[in-house]
């Protein structure tokens, strides 16, 4: 393990990869964050706020590969911060329940879908690196996740579109958060 960390403390490009998929995810995040709420759709601001965790875990991998003594400490971090994106994420929407937003379908599925677009690309670019160190492999799965989670809105947006049931964006937005949350405590129990 400690030849794969030294190996990746020297490779510039792995670190450049990081910066350029931190980068790139920030800017969707703003982008994301603004139209959720400028319409009202919790479906995109819990989009926002999983792939600002995303962003996170990428800066926590840069770190981590900076870092590589608290490598361990830093994948539990990861594992921890992807758990509490995905609750923070959960109550939000089980709140919206009650009293769904009016919100665009069209708006929905065209800002999701440039989130499958950006989410799928940045998984693409990591999943390279991710049997090299588990941060990045953490990294990879978290983005994984999130292009699942942005086609879950882009059909959320769908529905709402055609059939005007707005009550879909919330209930989209607590499966996902259900699956990744599954799935993060694995993570984090591996930890």
């Amino acid at each position: 393990m400690k030849a794969h960390r030294t190996a990746m403390e020297k490779n510039p490009s792995i670190r450049k990869t990081l910066i350029v998929c931190s980068s790139i995810n920030m800017i969707y995040v703003v982008i994301e964050a603004v139209v959720g709420f400028r319409s009202g759709a919790v479906g995109l601001i819990s989009d926002a706020g999983h792939n600002l965790s995303d962003v996170v875990t990428l800066l926590l991998s840069l770190w981590a590969i900076y870092n590589p003594k608290k490598s361990d400490k830093i994948f539990v971090i990861n594992a921890l911060l992807l758990i509490v994106a995905v609750l923070v994420i959960l109550v939000e929407s089980v709140a919206k329940l009650a009293n769904p937003a009016t919100v665009s379908g069209e708006t929905i599925f065209i800002t999701a879908g440039v989130g499958i677009v950006v989410n799928g690309i940045t998984a693409f670019i990591l999943m390279k690196n991710s049997a090299e160190n588990r941060n990045i492999k953490v990294s990879f799965l978290h983005m994984i996740a999130d292009t699942f989670v942005s086609l879950g809105v882009v059909l959320s947006g769908i529905v709402i579109k055609y059939t005007g049931i707005y009550l879909i964006d919330p209930i989209v937005s607590i499966l996902i958060s259900v699956v990744i949350l599954i799935s993060a405590v694995k993570l984090f129990s591996k930890s």
